[in-house]
């Protein structure tokens, strides 16, 4: 008779904590779930930034091998500037033309090669990216260009 007391007494004990501990596991659960999906979001963010600096490297690479580059460079007066995007389609970012001056000196340096004069741009690109293109990243080269 006292164990069908005991029973009665306890009635929804079981129920209860149990519930409670599933309480505790449903919001570890929504705890980890909200931390991979901002993980994910961070990555996500870092692969759009990669992504524009390749661009950009690229749209560099496409500047230097224009075959306009030469011409435009030999044309510039001191000080002047011009728009990237006239070589490279899409591009956003300057060439400026920094100052006319000595070359640096060539490993294979020899009295028939002696161009001493040289031009100095410098080439400043810009890319958005992310969400909105809220973002954005910058690359800068430096252009020498001997002087005839």
């Amino acid at each position: 008779m006292e164990s069908a007391m005991a029973i009665r007494s306890q009635n929804g004990a079981a129920l209860f904590v149990a519930m409670i501990f599933l309480l505790i596991l449903s919001f570890l659960g929504g705890v980890l779930l909200s931390n991979s999906n901002q993980g994910l979001k961070v990555a996500a963010a870092m692969g759009d930034r990669l992504g524009a600096e390749h661009a950009l490297e690229g749209e560099m690479n496409q500047l230097v091998i224009d075959p306009n580059l030469q011409g435009a460079i030999g044309s510039m007066t001191p000080a002047e500037s011009m728009a990237i995007s006239g070589f490279v389609a899409g591009a956003d970012g300057t060439l400026s033309h920094t100052i006319d001056g000595v070359c640096a000196r060539s490993f294979s340096a020899s009295s028939n090669n002696a161009i001493t004069q040289c031009r100095y741009l410098r080439a400043d690109a810009n890319k958005k990216y992310g969400k909105a293109n809220r973002a954005s990243t910058s690359i800068a080269a430096g252009i020498e260009q001997p002087m005839l």
